[in-house]
């Protein structure tokens, strides 16, 4: 009875899919920044258009001018004038200034003004009145103020010339009958001296650099081929398998080995796969020691399919080549890595 068993064949009834394997060529779009200068813009230029490989060509070459070529430029000049007057103050610093440093050029123009008095101090002299006065008696003369007060300062009599104005004869002898002369009167004045005054002017502006800076968006388009699966959903088919146990667990153990990992070597002409790996929770290592075709500048691509990434997203692979180990962190599903 246990030879009949061992006998008679598993009859497997399996309604599946149609699945096709085949390699494809994806384009993968790739954005890279860079920055150049007016001067060395054609080298630049030259060595990106290097760049292009047979796998990878430029797309798009967007070109504007870099906010790093301007800054805001401040001086500060100060001078002691004699007037506060701002015209007077404009026209003894100027409204606007040329600037220039070999590295940036531009004009600024006067954004502030502070101004500071100076006190110079004062200084003594006398201050003299000389009054003229006629038809004066004796009395008069005699009696001639020893002060007066002008614009509310007193001045104090220091002298008097004076001589007859009209005279009378009396006993045959002239006599002086009026007098006229001059009254001189002094003081001392204390005078200040003019202010003068601090100005300190305050330039501002937008300087421009002389060798102009270019801010350059370069897009590639890279193609990458990649083994792919295909279901046709539309053709499916009942085959009726008869198998033995054995070829059952061979049928499960190539099912459960499909290959979800692609690496790709850099070579002259792009990027060449070298290697099929399938990773999981338990394998996040690849091995490319013993692969063919290694990248002389070594530089790798690795494209992990959509499944494979949705399941280890977040989690850290490593890609060993002999002794050298690189770590990446799955937030994208493909990764080119130098190493």
């Amino acid at each position: 009875m246990k030879k009949k068993y061992l006998i008679i064949p598993i009859i497997l009834i399996i309604i599946t899919c149609n699945v096709k394997c085949f390699a494809s060529t994806n384009n993968e779009i790739i954005t890279k920044e860079f920055q150049t200068t007016q001067n060395a813009e054609k080298e630049f230029l030259n060595e990106i258009y290097n760049t292009e490989t047979e796998n990878m060509k430029i797309k798009n070459l967007d070109k504007e001018i870099s906010e790093d070529n301007y800054r805001v430029k401040e001086i500060i000049e100060t001078k002691e004038l004699a007037s506060q007057d701002r015209d007077y103050i404009t026209q003894q610093f100027g409204e606007k200034q040329s600037y220039n440093d070999g590295e940036y050029q531009g004009e600024l123009t006067i954004s502030d003004i502070k101004i500071e008095t100076i006190n110079n101090g004062s200084y003594q002299e006398i201050d003299e009145k000389v009054l003229d006065f006629t038809n004066y008696s004796d009395n008069d003369l005699i009696n001639i103020e020893k002060e007066i007060t002008l614009d509310n300062t007193i001045y104090y009599l220091i002298n008097v010339n004076w001589e007859a104005d009209s005279t009378e004869t009396i006993d045959g002898e002239t006599i002086p009958k009026t007098y006229k002369g001059t009254k001189i009167y002094q003081t001392v004045k204390t005078i200040a001296n003019p202010n003068t005054y601090k100005v300190t002017v305050t330039y501002s502006g937008t300087i421009e650099k002389i060798n102009t800076i270019y801010d350059y968006t370069v897009t590639y388009e890279n193609k990458v081929e990649e083994l792919q699966e295909e279901k046709e959903d539309n053709n499916i088919i009942v085959p009726v398998l008869i198998i033995s146990g054995l070829g059952l667990a061979i049928l499960l153990i190539g099912l459960f080995n499909i290959k979800n990992t692609y690496v790709y070597s850099k070579t002259s002409k792009g990027f060449k796969l070298i290697k099929r790996e399938k990773i999981n929770d338990k394998n996040v290592l690849i091995d490319i020691s013993n692969c063919k075709n290694k990248s002389k500048e070594n530089i790798y691509a690795i494209k992990i399919n959509k499944m494979a990434f949705n399941k280890l997203k977040g989690r850290t692979i490593s890609i060993i080549l002999e002794t050298k180990k690189k770590d990446i962190i799955l937030w994208n599903n493909y990764y080119e890595i130098k190493l």
